[in-house]
């Protein structure tokens, strides 16, 4: 075989040529040469599932792959079509033709001396499935034929070698899956043609797409480009039974993986074969693009090459966000707008907006008082709330019982903001079976998409503090880390609390329970009330607030309503029933956020 080089316009030319000379196969040829008629020659078998042939699609009695010659069927979901993630967190789909080397096949594509491409001749092929050396990416080899040779005299690779025509391997890479007649996979990026073409293999005929969503070039070595895929599977490929035969991880009940391309037909870079990547199933809900894939803990590189071009990709109107790299929310619960009974002043130290809060400090962030039945509880000071809870939108997919997985909790109003409140009202909102996580990530996008919404009768409470705060104290030992939500396409972090279940009143306000305190100043005298601070026992912080019902009490909330006995009857209040029978100076003074976090017997 010669090789040499051949110029820029025979390059392109043999890339356009080669879809449509098998697509002008059904000339008659000269009656007079000795020529094969493709209509009437006998068909290759072919078989993309056999032990030979296949490496992750191999038919067995269960997984229903198509038989030998069955037409298949790629556009009929899993396992021949998958929707992942691009380099960007567009949404793409594509096919998979299963692994693929990266040493192309020949292919052989007929030229007269002239430089024209032999009219209605197929190309030729040596192998197909199941043969040695088979690959659904072809090198083009240019053959020169004269320029009296009739279209379809040469059949086959010996054909061509038996007339000693000169070859010349061109650095054109195509990809072609061969495939049984009638096998349709009709998905092309850009709308091209979907149908098959027939090419030669032996004095036989075979069918093959034709997927041209990017022109491709021989790498170095003369070998298939590649480019690099992140993928992570239901069972992690460390553990038993894992990797591909546990399948992709999905959203929900979707077929929306977070599988991330790196590369898409618009960039130099792109190749359909791609090199194969696991990261740990674990990070699925973190992996929205290119860059939080390729940080994910990995669970293998290089696991395979698989030929899976892609075939349709969507910019969604608004993008996936990648909270990792959205701008945090200014958040400050001590100015005028957002206190009550902190407002930060020059003396008192309060933490400025954006600064961390360590609510485990004391005082005035977390008290120590008592139970109704003289128990000693703890519980935070989150400042008055009021009765009117605010919504924090929580999404789901259609028909799923479980919120979208990595999608972060929509919030509308931060502290400050004249409807805020710590504690909010879950609003459940259905989002569409291939809704991709933080598409969403304001209000403001959830009523411009029209997306159901359903108020439910769930309260929780959430503070929403700065990065970094701290509240560490849990009643029942529950995860103290702040959670993210979005706010207006912002990061919000909050504090969840969840010592007990909490459920809207009747009128679908935060219930309510009664506490009753002692300030060292009585609230009707000079600097009396919140300003002059709890009575305490001598030397330490345990005052004689006492909170009416404990979180395992039905009736318990952590909105607590104030009422404030007089301070003479400090020593003799030891439990409820004697808070209650001391001196009231002011029954619901205000409504304070104040969840016990801890109680000893």
């Amino acid at each position: 075989m010669k090789t040499k080089n051949l110029s820029l316009f025979l390059m392109l030319f043999l890339v356009f040529s080669l879809t449509f000379i098998a697509c002008e196969d059904n000339e008659d040829p000269d009656p007079g040469g000795m020529t094969t008629d493709p209509d009437t020659a006998p068909k290759a078998s072919i078989d993309r599932f056999s032990e030979d042939a296949g490496t992750l699609m191999v038919r067995n009695g269960s997984n229903g792959l198509p038989g030998a010659n069955a037409p298949i069927n790629f556009d009929a979901g899993e396992p021949f079509i998958t929707q992942g993630l691009g380099p960007e967190g567009e949404v793409v789909e594509y096919y998979n033709f299963d692994m693929q080397t990266t040493t192309p096949a020949p292919i052989y594509a007929l030229f007269h001396e002239n430089g024209n491409a032999v009219n209605g001749q197929l190309n030729v092929i040596d192998v197909i499935p199941g043969d040695a050396g088979y690959n659904d990416f072809w090198q083009v080899v240019a053959v020169t034929v004269p320029n009296d040779y009739e279209a379809n005299e040469a059949t086959s690779l010996a054909d061509i070698t038996s007339a000693g025509y000169d070859m010349e391997e061109m650095d054109v890479i195509v990809n072609c899956p061969v495939v049984p007649e009638g096998s349709t996979a009709s998905k092309r990026l850009g709308g091209g043609d979907a149908s098959l073409t027939r090419g030669w293999y032996k004095d036989e005929v075979v069918f093959y797409f034709n997927f041209s969503e990017k022109d491709l070039t021989t790498a170095s070595g003369g070998s298939v480009p590649v480019s690099p895929i992140y993928v992570t599977f239901n069972i992690n490929p460390d553990e038993d039974g894992g990797g591909p035969a546990s399948g992709f991880v999905t959203e929900g009940n979707s077929s929306q993986t977070h599988n991330v391309v790196a590369t898409v037909p618009a960039d130099d870079s792109y190749s359909p074969l791609w090199v194969v990547n696991a990261y740990d199933n674990a990070e699925f809900g973190l992996v929205y693009n290119l860059e939080s894939a390729a940080t994910a803990e990995s669970k293998g590189n290089n696991l395979a090459t698989v030929n899976c071009p892609v075939v349709s990709l969507e910019t969604p109107e608004n993008m996936p966000m990648n909270p990792d790299e959205a701008e945090d929310a200014s958040i400050d619960r001590f100015s005028e707008d957002a206190g009550t009974l902190m407002v930060r002043n020059e003396m008192n130290g309060l933490p400025a907006a954006d600064m961390p809060i360590d609510f485990d400090s004391g005082e005035p962030f977390i008290t120590q008082g008592l139970g109704p039945d003289g128990q000693l509880v703890e519980y935070y000071n989150f400042d008055v709330q009021t009765t009117m809870p605010a919504p924090i939108y929580v999404l789901f997919r259609d028909g799923e019982s479980s919120p979208v997985d990595g999608q972060l909790n929509i919030v509308d109003v931060i502290p400050g903001e004249g409807e805020y409140n710590d504690f909010w009202q879950v609003v459940r909102v259905t989002v569409p079976a291939n809704y991709v996580a933080n598409t969403v990530t304001s209000f403001e996008m959830i009523e411009n998409k029209k997306y159901p919404t359903e108020e439910m009768d769930v309260i929780v409470n959430c503070p929403i503090v700065p990065e970094g705060s701290t509240a560490t104290k849990r009643l029942d030992d529950a995860d103290a880390s702040l959670t993210r939500g979005w706010y207006d396409g912002q990061v919000v972090y909050y504090f969840n609390f969840t010592e007990k279940q909490l459920m809207t009143t009747n009128d679908g306000l935060v219930p309510i329970s009664p506490i009753f305190v002692t300030f060292n100043i009585n609230p009707g005298e000079d600097g009396g009330g919140p300003a002059s601070g709890f009575v305490t026992e001598d030397m330490s912080s345990q005052t004689h607030n006492v909170v009416a019902t404990i979180p395992a009490d039905e009736d318990y909330s952590p909105l607590w309503d104030v009422s404030a006995y007089d301070n003479m009857d400090f020593n003799s209040v030891m439990d409820l029933t004697s808070a209650q029978a001391a001196t009231l100076l002011g029954s619901s003074l205000a409504t304070v956020n104040c969840p016990v976090v801890a109680m000893e017997e």
